[in-house]
């Protein structure tokens, strides 16, 4: 009989460890510090189009965040002619590839005459830190916001995201102390629950059962960025919303469920639009139908940004 229960206890041990160093693997993989984990969907690659080599011909502005000691870098592009408007535009994690970010800082600019501010978040680009799906990226956001206001003089700020940088602008105007220049909101292919969504990928790109791992990776984040997965929720954020907010989200997104931007659309209170791009993957809204797509984020942000 003591043998059998020594024998059990090594089992048990035995499963825990492999469990404890997957936990270990997906948490290093989630915040960029390793590739051992399949947890995340292959990184794409994207051809080099015409509107990023039009970016790469503006003359942006480096700016560093002001309010911390380690760097958190953006870039600054003032409107051809003065402007009091500005969007801050929040990019996708560079592992799943967007190729939003160019078309998007242009239509900006060149149709809607308004300065652009690009910050990297935090572990992302030229910005020192760690990876955190927006979490703590929110409260640079506004920090960022405050900066460019008393920078630039800017009045009118539109938070516009995508992908992870989507959840980023809801979790950061859902902050009590978001600037009250923050005028519209326009998140597209964002994350409902960071927990739910990780879940929800373990499942896509894994061939085993990963919510033990999973929670071991989030109490390896506790202890690493002072945050459990479960912590972080886009949905509670964008309860708080008070301003103007365009959800977009992909109907054959591979990368977040598109069942989650029903889950923030609902939560929204006040002013608020659902725009569903029927066949558009994940970061592919845009160049699914740039027309429609411009038309429709044209018509909903210009009521809200008027300069008297």
């Amino acid at each position: 009989m003591r043998r059998w229960i020594v024998v059990l206890l090594l089992i048990v041990l035995g499963i825990g460890s492999l469990i404890g160093y997957d936990g270990y693997r997906m948490q290093q993989t989630l915040i960029g510090q390793s590739d051992r984990s399949r947890l995340l969907p292959a990184e794409k690659t994207n051809n080099e189009t015409a509107d990023q080599e039009w970016v790469k011909r503006q003359d942006m502005e480096q700016l560093q965040l002001a309010t911390t000691g380690e760097a958190r870098i953006g870039r600054y592009l003032p409107a051809t002619s003065p402007s009091d408007k500005t969007v801050l535009f929040l990019a996708d994690d560079v592992r799943f590839g967007s190729s939003q970010t160019e078309p998007l800082i242009r239509f900006y600019h060149e149709q809607l005459g308004y300065n652009v501010f690009v910050p990297d978040r935090r572990g992302q680009g030229a910005s020192k830190g760690t990876l955190n799906y927006g979490w703590l990226d929110r409260l640079d956001v506004i920090d960022w916001t405050n900066q460019l206001i008393e920078e630039t003089g800017t009045r009118h700020v539109v938070y516009h995201g995508v992908g992870i940088g989507g959840a980023t602008a809801l979790l950061a105007a859902g902050e009590p102390t978001v600037p009250k220049q923050v005028k519209v909101v326009i998140a597209e292919g964002a994350y409902a629950r960071l927990d739910d969504w990780f879940q929800s990928l373990a499942k896509a790109n894994l061939t085993y059962p990963a919510g033990p791992s999973l929670a071991v990776a989030s109490s390896f984040n506790k202890v690493e960025q002072d945050f459990f997965y479960g912590d972080v929720s886009v949905t509670r954020q964008t309860s708080r919303i008070m301003v103007p907010t365009l959800l977009i989200q992909g109907t054959e997104d591979k990368v977040v469920p598109p069942r989650m931007v029903y889950e923030l659309y609902q939560a929204k209170p006040g002013i608020k639009q659902l725009y569903p791009v029927r066949g558009a993957g994940h970061d592919t809204t845009y160049s699914k139908n740039p027309e429609n797509y411009e038309k429709r984020l044209r018509l909903f942000v210009q009521p809200f940004v008027t300069t008297p």
